[in-house]
């Protein structure tokens, strides 16, 4: 409630003073999560790919974790339906070894290490970028197989107020509202959204989704800024296959989990002179998770003779939380050179109702150089990072990029090297003793360690109406945290450094504009590997996507086809590997702006959205059947921002 009064508040009051729009600029794409410093896209070095505005609102997305399936070199896997845990994978690297930032603030869970996308919205999401490749330099731990930063968007221009409702099959409804605009210095962005679902199992397969975000930019003089952020999302889900290791069970009844997320950001930039400028943080992201179940009618049997599948109520609490204290600042001594140098301070601490209640500290400084010759043709970043970990000691994470375009021809070649390192979590230093076992944590380990090269060229063809990128990778990895079982007692385990695993992978890219009013892209991605024992569970050796998007006049449609090959699996009754069937899985989204002029009305439409148009059968986890064919159709109306009679209801 305190958002939407807020909403109309800013909105009425801003709507009265408004100026008249001016002329849109078009600006070269930048990019910032490769060096952390806004860098045209073509002198980045890395592999990157951004999603921006324009593709989240064409898919109709309204969950980040659908718009990273499209993404070359990643894989998503969600365990069964809406609000259920969903892994996100880069390049093999195991789901703990990606980094997830929302707005440069690190949201992995301090105890699992891992982030879950199942709860993440697009509602106020301007942009994504996804570094695919070690960022460890830059970032530090987790980022071993990649970054993935999510971008809230950014208040400017007159007041808009955008409603949007939708329903579907599965009681499924949504609510969308969200102002963005800006009075005077102020710029400001703020969204709330509900989404709620009965799901499509005969019984606790709901869930609810309410997600909140306000961003606040305040502009002192040109060259002084103050950025605040503010996310809350609020879910409760039912979980309807956590008995499904029990041969023949026909769903848990009653097993839940309810999660609070709360993210806050302050960020004053500014610059001090024309070629030097600087920026302090702070941030807070933490965690409130409750698990639930009672006993129910569920048996199984383990070797001894029928037992229960849930042998008295549980109610376990999780409750992680990282503290980030940050200072970047970024000299420019000539045109062709800049030089950036961070300090960062992290705490991460959790107490749980298992036993844990420690918290680990990190200090990190890492120096960048970014170096253009040739008239910016050729690009050189070296960088290097050290690390000063509570518990295992200093890492040091040096990298090199290098990038050189032919103008000429639009033909950029890239290549790099880095390291990465990945420190071991809370429940792997610090999980206590239960169930007749020692502690499965060891507060000896020490960090997981990788090293890459990465080898690519892009090619932009007629005026950059088609581009086509190749890219080869190769990763090693030593020292992984593993679940050893000990001598005694037996059936017990213990964490310890012994896991090794090399990566080799290509990714082609394809995007072309085939006519003024539709376009295709299309991504594929092999990926070989070697481990301990040959699998790599949940990561096939072969997988593409393809993308047809029609836009012309007042209509847009996308047609989108996710290609997964097989892949290792545990299976969930008989905890042996297995193999998964491949599966194609087809999406559609459109819009429609109607032909409607209304004084305030920016614009009107319908849109609507089905996931699984063929009524795929599949499952991306063993035991977690992946929802069926299920649609959206709903209004969206935008009100304020340039006037109705100035932009008409044009594409």
């Amino acid at each position: 409630m305190f958002f939407l009064v807020l909403f109309f508040s800013i909105f009425f009051s801003s709507w009265a003073g408004a100026a008249e729009p001016g002329q849109e600029e078009t600006l070269p794409p930048l990019v910032s999560i490769s060096t952390r410093v806004e860098t045209p896209e073509q002198n980045v070095a890395n592999s990157v790919t951004i999603i921006d505005e324009k593709k989240i609102e064409s898919r109709k997305a309204e969950t980040v974790l659908e718009l990273l399936r499209e993404v070359p070199g990643v894989d998503v896997v969600q365990s069964g339906s809406r609000g259920n845990g969903t892994s996100v994978f880069i390049r093999g690297a195991e789901s703990d070894q990606v980094l997830v930032l929302v707005d440069g603030v690190e949201v992995n869970s301090a105890t699992l290490g891992a982030f879950d996308f199942a709860h993440l919205t697009t509602e106020n999401v301007e942009r994504i970028e996804v570094l695919r490749g070690a960022g460890g330099t830059l970032y530090g731990s987790q980022a071993i197989g990649g970054v993935i930063n999510i971008i809230t968007k950014r208040g400017e221009g007159p007041p808009a107020l955008t409603l949007s409702a939708a329903g579907g099959n599965g009681a499924t409804h949504r609510q969308v509202a969200a102002l963005r605009g800006s009075e005077g210095r102020l710029g400001y962005s703020l969204s709330v959204a509900h989404l709620q679902t009965d799901g499509f199992r005969r019984f606790n397969d709901d869930y609810e989704n309410l997600s909140t975000s306000a961003r606040l930019d305040y502009k002192f003089t040109e060259d002084t800024s103050l950025k605040g952020i503010f996310h809350f999302t609020q879910t409760d889900v039912g979980l309807f296959n956590s008995n499904n290791f029990a041969p023949g069970n026909q769903g848990d009844p009653n097993a839940r989990e309810a999660s609070t997320q709360y993210l806050g950001k302050l960020e004053w930039e500014q610059k001090i002179f024309k070629n030097w400028d600087y920026r302090v943080a702070g941030s807070i992201f933490k965690e409130l998770i409750r698990d639930s179940d009672n006993v129910d009618g569920c048996t199984v049997d383990f070797g001894g003779g029928p037992g229960p599948c849930d042998f008295a109520k549980s109610r376990d609490h999780f409750r992680p939380r990282i503290l980030t204290g940050e200072f970047q600042t970024n000299y420019r001594p000539w045109d062709w050179n800049t030089t950036t140098f961070g300090v960062e301070y992290k705490l991460r601490s959790a107490r749980t109702s298992g036993g844990i209640d420690r918290s680990i500290r990190n200090i990190a400084y890492y120096l960048q150089e970014q170096f253009q010759f040739f008239d910016r043709r050729l690009t050189l970043v070296p960088g290097i990072r050290l690390d000063d970990h509570q518990t295992f000691g200093r890492a040091l994470t040096p990298s090199f990029a290098s990038a050189y375009l032919f103008k000429e021809t639009g033909t950029k070649l890239k290549a790099s090297y880095a390291k990465g390192f990945k420190a071991p979590t809370l429940n792997e230093l610090f999980f206590p003793a239960g169930f007749g076992c020692p502690a499965f944590g060891n507060p000896d380990l020490g960090p997981e360690k990788s090293w890459e090269i990465n080898a690519g060229v892009e090619q932009g063809l007629f005026q950059d109406r088609v581009k086509l990128g190749a890219t080869y990778f190769h990763r090693e990895v030593k020292d992984m945290i593993e679940a050893r079982p000990i001598a005694d007692p037996p059936f017990c385990f213990r964490a310890v450094n012994v896991g090794r695993a090399r990566f080799d992978g290509v990714e082609w890219s394809l995007a072309a504009k085939l006519l003024s009013f539709l376009g295709l892209s299309a991504n594929y991605t092999y990926l070989d590997w070697d481990t301990a024992d040959g699998t790599l569970p949940r990561r096939p050796r072969h997988r593409g996507s393809l993308s047809l998007n029609y836009h012309q006049d007042a209509l847009e449609m996308s047609l989108i086809a996710n290609v997964i090959g097989r892949r290792d699996d545990f299976s969930a009754t008989k905890f042996t590997s297995i193999k998964m069937p491949g599966y194609a899985r087809f999406d559609l989204a459109g819009s429609y702006k109607l032909p409607v002029k209304v004084d305030l009305m920016q614009s009107v439409g319908l849109f609507a959205k089905i996931e699984n148009l063929f009524n795929k059968k599949y499952e991306e986890a063993d035991g977690f059947r992946a929802r069926p064919v299920n649609f959206l159709l709903g209004l969206q109306g935008t009100f304020g921002g340039a006037p109705a009679a100035s932009k008409g209801v044009g594409p």
